[in-house]
């Protein structure tokens, strides 16, 4: 069973007014190498926004990041269906907890630090011991830890 990480945000249209009632769609990209060639994993995850636009989300983490690869889109939609956002080419390191705008920030930089062992993932944590508390297999050498409070 893989890891899961809690991703969350608050949807915001053109004015920033949160949007009530509207639609979040995550969309996973993935791949993995195994005896027996690659496989492609795709998965579609959804929220419905609170009174005040906020959502949450259980998405999947790359913990493993040698041999496979996982990003998420991230969609909001008003109530109208109409598209208010699209983040693309998300990369979860961790299993901690995480809003979408931190996210967004620190993704890039931790798949190109899946893909070369040598560069550093970024991870933000509330505290060192809730990083500590990531299975083994989650945390590397290489790791920069930001203790962000929430």
């Amino acid at each position: 069973m893989p890891n899961k990480a809690t991703v969350r945000g608050v949807l915001l249209d053109a004015t920033l007014a949160p949007v009530a009632f509207g639609k979040i769609v995550a969309t996973l990209h993935g791949s993995d190498v195994f005896d027996g060639g690659v496989r492609v994993v795709t998965q579609k995850v959804e929220a419905t926004t609170g009174a005040q636009g906020e959502w949450s989300l259980e998405l999947i983490v790359n913990g493993e990041g040698e041999a496979g690869t996982t990003t998420w889109t991230v969609e909001g939609y008003n109530q109208y269906v109409v598209k208010v956002f699209e983040a693309k080419a998300l990369f979860l390191a961790s299993a901690l907890a995480v809003t979408l705008g931190d996210l967004e920030r620190m993704s890039a930089q931790n798949l190109r630090a899946a893909r070369e062992a040598g560069a550093a993932r970024l991870v933000v944590a509330s505290d060192h011991e809730s990083y500590l508390a990531l299975p083994e297999r989650e945390r590397r050498p290489g790791d920069l830890v930001l203790v962000k409070p929430q």
